[in-house]
């Protein structure tokens, strides 16, 4: 399991053709080792990071606003339901009314074990999360919360991906000296009872589900693998770019995916992960948590303050 919630060293990176010119850095009122990233719309986007800090942007994410939220934690999940109200998490749920100033827990999560990881969003309040290896609903908004899933030995979840309001997918695992071991689970009934996916491939450190049926893992034995049939069975595709530990994808659409990495890069496919471009490496090899594609360009961010900004849209005028 891959959390960034302190500043990692960097790893050797093989030589690759970089084209920074794509990304720029965003600017950043100070330094904000970012954990994750979310837009409300093409102009206002929030992200979490360490050591209880958080960052706002209102221009799509060229610049940034960096506040301490006095949650005293390395927060791990973002949400931005709009410019004034954002959620946050790791310890508890946390809402803010008011753009981040203040912040309120929902659901009393704080009181149990185990590190609120991520959070579905889904119609008339109704929510579903990862916590420690429980996944929980709620349908209240957050207000209280029912365990779906006891957290069991051996399985291991950190990421959610609903592509539509029935189903979903919960997704993780861990490696050590014993070896490497994934977690790939799916619900038809939104999140109230869940299933196990076949999935022997080792930990799942990334994942992103195009639709009901089809979806793309990444592993910390750096492979890609894809389903077209609900995880029932997996392809390989192929070793990740550049053999790195992916930490987060992001689509545009079946075939175009964006990916950044623990080593510090940014790769970008549209082929369905048959080959990879290099749009960005780190020059002090900082790892890159969490990757976003919002109406315009992409926004990429990680450790010691790292956020990039995908500038070829804006170049382009995509709206």
């Amino acid at each position: 399991m891959f959390v960034l919630a302190t500043p990692l060293l960097g790893f050797a990176l093989a030589a690759t053709d970089v084209r920074n010119t794509t990304w720029i850095p965003a600017s950043e009122t100070s330094s904000c080792d970012l954990t994750d990233v979310d837009f409300s719309d093409r102009l206002h986007g929030f992200a979490t990071c360490a050591f209880g800090d958080a960052m706002t942007t209102a221009d799509g994410g060229l610049s940034w606003t960096v506040f301490n939220t006095d949650l005293q934690q390395s927060l791990l999940f973002a949400h931005a339901t709009s410019a004034d109200e954002l959620y946050a998490a790791r310890l508890g749920f946390y809402r803010s009314l008011d753009g981040g100033a203040t912040w309120d827990e929902l659901g009393g999560l704080s009181a149990n074990f185990g590190s609120v990881f991520d959070v579905h969003f889904g119609e008339n309040g109704h929510l579903v999360a990862i916590q420690g290896g429980s996944l929980l609903t709620s349908e209240d908004g957050g207000a209280s919360w029912d365990e779906r899933f006891p957290s069991t030995q051996g399985v291991y979840f950190d990421e959610l991906h609903f592509p539509s309001e029935a189903v979903g997918y919960a997704s993780g695992g861990d490696s050590n000296e014993q070896g490497s071991v994934g977690s790939v689970y799916r619900t038809d009934d939104g999140g109230a009872t869940w299933t196990p996916r076949a999935f022997t491939h080792g930990e799942v450190s990334a994942a992103d589900f195009f639709d009901e049926s089809h979806g793309v893992v990444a592993t910390n034995p750096r492979e890609l693998w894809s389903t077209a049939d609900g995880g029932a069975t997996w392809q390989l595709i192929g070793p990740a770019p550049d053999d790195s530990i992916l930490l987060d994808i992001a689509h545009r659409d079946a075939s175009h995916w964006y990916a950044v990495s623990f080593q510090g890069c940014v790769y970008e496919t549209r082929d369905a992960g048959r080959h990879w471009e290099t749009g960005y490496c780190d020059p002090n090899e900082n790892a890159l948590a969490a990757i976003t594609v919002t109406a315009g360009p992409a926004i990429a961010g990680g450790n010691a303050g790292v956020v990039l900004y995908e500038n070829r849209i804006l170049e382009a005028g995509f709206e």
